[in-house]
């Protein structure tokens, strides 16, 4: 398990989806098309921050756990009146840390622009997640599956997400099973929130990708939102519970999370240009004084990565304490009830650790 950096351009889109979140109680919208895009220096200066954080993690890595994906997103990250620039100084603020851990610079798209822009996008990037969108308008899912079509016969890495919209079940069915038939790497997405509530039929059809989704399971969870019950891992991975390795899941049952020792810092950090804001996370939020909200902003972000070179300098422990009933993005990164637990399972990662 590598480290994510989400930086977010913009909150503007050209979709309008209803299950794009609102950002109610505090959290950030999906998109919003009334927020001018946000400065480029800005996005600029935190995306330079960002590197220098989490080469403070990476010195403490063992060698060969040391990666880091930098996430490109929105909004649509595509829509952004800069974004050919952004990425070009995206490979120029790398240049420091080429020598010390690799960066896979990954969009994620709606992939609705026109092919030529879409071919001189992708020549800055390495690897792209498509989302697919039932909500979207037919011209740029046309866009979507022919800028699709050029990635896939290109020998670029990608994935294709199919957002599971059960109020356009058919058609996200289709989607999912026509991208499978042309040989692409496709996979499903459980929605959050409160579009996220699926009848038992519709658990069923999702059952082959979710192992979990028995009979039982089904029974269960059918007609409630998803989120409150559990959560995949946003990237698709396999996640281990009480470190049984030979026995992965996919999707992992949890009702609260309240005092459990996490350590999502290790792994996640998001940048919003939009708000100028740094969180550990872009939908936990948990910070390491026990309360949700932002870590630093880009004035004081250089502090706050003092503060952590100094906790981690001593080769002691350096976790969070959660103060959630849910887990959303964050699923995956190593977390238990007990600190020497977690301290022991982050030796996997770590050079040095002491509980």
């Amino acid at each position: 398990m590598g480290f994510l950096f989400d930086w977010l351009l913009t909150l503007k889109c050209n979709y309008d989806c209803g299950y794009c979140g609102a950002g109610v109680n505090g959290n950030i919208p999906g998109h919003d098309n009334s927020r001018p895009h946000p400065d480029v220096n800005t996005s600029e200066k935190m995306l330079e921050q960002g590197f220098r954080y989490i080469d403070t993690y990476m010195s403490i890595k063992k060698s060969n756990m040391r990666s880091v994906i930098l996430n490109i997103y929105g909004g649509e990250a595509v829509y952004h009146p800069n974004i050919e620039y952004l990425l070009q100084r995206s490979s120029e603020l790398y240049k420091p840390y080429k020598d010390k851990w690799p960066l896979v610079r990954q969009l994620t798209t709606n992939a609705s622009c026109g092919q030529d822009k879409w071919k001189k996008i992708s020549k800055h990037i390495e690897y792209i997640t498509f989302s697919w969108h039932s909500d979207g308008p037919a011209k740029l899912k046309d866009n979507f599956v022919k800028n699709l079509e050029i990635t896939h016969s290109s020998g670029m890495k990608y994935q294709v997400i199919v957002l599971m919209y059960p109020k356009r079940w058919q058609e996200c069915l289709y989607a999912l099973t026509l991208f499978k038939k042309r040989g692409y790497n496709v996979r499903p997405k459980i929605l959050d929130g409160d579009e996220g509530v699926y009848t038992d039929l519709q658990l069923n059809d999702l059952a082959e990708y979710f192992p979990e989704f028995n009979s039982e399971f089904i029974e269960r969870f059918k007609d409630n939102k998803m989120q409150r019950q559990g959560r995949a891992c946003c990237g698709g991975k396999s996640i281990c519970l009480d470190r049984d390795y030979k026995s992965p899941v996919k999707y992992v049952e949890r009702k609260s999370f309240v005092g459990w020792q996490c350590s999502a810092n290790h792994f996640f950090l998001m940048a919003d240009s939009d708000s100028q804001q740094f969180y550990t996370n872009k939908d936990c939020w948990v910070n390491d004084g026990q309360t949700r909200g932002p870590i630093a902003n880009c004035n004081n972000m250089d502090e706050y990565i003092d503060k952590v070179k100094g906790k981690l300098s001593n080769g002691k422990n350096y976790f969070l304490t959660c103060v959630q009933k849910t887990c959303k993005c964050g699923i995956c990164a190593p977390k238990s009830t007990s600190m020497s637990s977690l301290v022991d399972v982050m030796k996997i990662y770590n050079q040095t650790l002491e509980a």
